[in-house]
C-alpha cells in the first residue's frame, strides 16, 4: 500500500484517436470549397491543432495514488489526501460509470470508467479511503434492453 499505481487509458486509444481525427480532417481538408477560403483553411488548421491538443491529453492522462492521496490530471495535476475526501459518489448510466470524490475545500475529482484497469483501481481507491466512505463493490451491468434472436420474434 505504501507503493505508487499509476491508472490511464488504454495504450491504443490516443494513437486511434489521432488517425481517426485526422482521417476526418483530411477529408474536410480535400473539399475545395473549404479550402479556397481563407477563413477554410484557419478553421481546418485549427480543427488539426484541437485534434492533437486532444489526443495529448489523453496520452499524457494519468491517475496516481500512493497511501495517502489521489492525483489525476494530464496538464494541471488534481491532487487529493484521502483524509479530506468528505463524500464519495459512483453513478452508473449508459456511457459507463464515474467515481466522483470530493474534498472539504471544494475540490473534485472524477475517475470514468474508460481507464484501463477499472475495478483494480475502484478497489485501490476503497482500500484507502475511511470505511464510511467506502464506495459500494463496482461490477459493470449487462444492458438488460438488449433482445437476441429468439426474443425478436
Amino acid at each position: 500500500m505504501n507503493e505508487r499505481t499509476t491508472y490511464r487509458w488504454p495504450r491504443g486509444t490516443p494513437l486511434f484517436s489521432l488517425i481517426g481525427l485526422y482521417a476526418l480532417g483530411l477529408l474536410m481538408a480535400a473539399q475545395p470549397r473549404l479550402t479556397h477560403v481563407l477563413v477554410g483553411k484557419a478553421a481546418i488548421t485549427a480543427y488539426f491543432l484541437l485534434s492533437t491538443l486532444f489526443c495529448l491529453y489523453l496520452y499524457r492522462f494519468r491517475i496516481t495514488l500512493d497511501a495517502t492521496s489521489i492525483r489525476a490530471g494530464a496538464f494541471f495535476f488534481r491532487q487529493m489526501a484521502f483524509a479530506d475526501v468528505v463524500r464519495t459518489t459512483y453513478v452508473h448510466d449508459d456511457d459507463g460509470g464515474k467515481i466522483t470524490l470530493y474534498a472539504a475545500d471544494g475540490t473534485q475529482i472524477r475517475i470514468g470508467e474508460t481507464i484501463e484497469d477499472f475495478g483494480s483501481c475502484a478497489n485501490a481507491i476503497n482500500a484507502r479511503l475511511p470505511r464510511h466512505l467506502q464506495i459500494f463493490p463496482i461490477a459493470r451491468a449487462v444492458p438488460t434492453d438488449a433482445m437476441s434472436g429468439s426474443d425478436l420474434v
